[in-house]
């Protein structure tokens, strides 16, 4: 296996870990009833269910990179985005709010997700300098 396959694997796995816990946190966590704020229809319940289905999608989206080098690109950018946007969302909700939601409490569930989304972001963030020359050096 290439460092790049690794990275996309381990990045696709930090991307899927985090996606579980919002999932978990969604339908048995007590996520799926807050909703304090509404913002264009969205809420911070609805959040929750939105980037466990994107997460999902996005993790897929990195393991069908090892296969058609073309998606890689896109697929690192997602997960780079995805794992920087949830950790911003939390650290939102840490200090000022998020949607009207304001957590208190460090759970393990926290700990876990936001542990994830730290390796995603390291592992493809440090992945997206060798893809964008990859792709600049490819046929004209």
């Amino acid at each position: 296996m290439t460092t790049r396959q690794i990275r996309l694997v381990v990045g696709a796995g930090a991307v899927l870990v985090s996606a579980y816990v919002h999932f978990y946190l969604y339908f048995w966590g007590g996520y799926r009833g807050i909703s304090p704020e509404r913002v264009l229809g969205a809420d911070i319940s609805r959040s929750f269910a939105v980037n466990a289905i994107a997460g999902l999608v996005i993790a897929e989206l990195l393991v069908v990179s090892l296969r058609w080098e073309q998606l890689t690109l896109p697929a690192t950018v997602l997960g780079v985005l995805f794992a920087a946007g949830a950790l911003a969302a939390y650290l939102l909700t840490r200090t000022t709010g998020f949607l009207g939601f304001t957590e208190h409490r460090t759970t393990i569930e926290a700990v876990i997700a936001k542990s994830a989304e730290v390796v995603a972001l390291v592992t493809l963030g440090s992945l997206l300098p060798a893809v964008f020359r990859s792709r600049s050096l490819g046929p004209a």
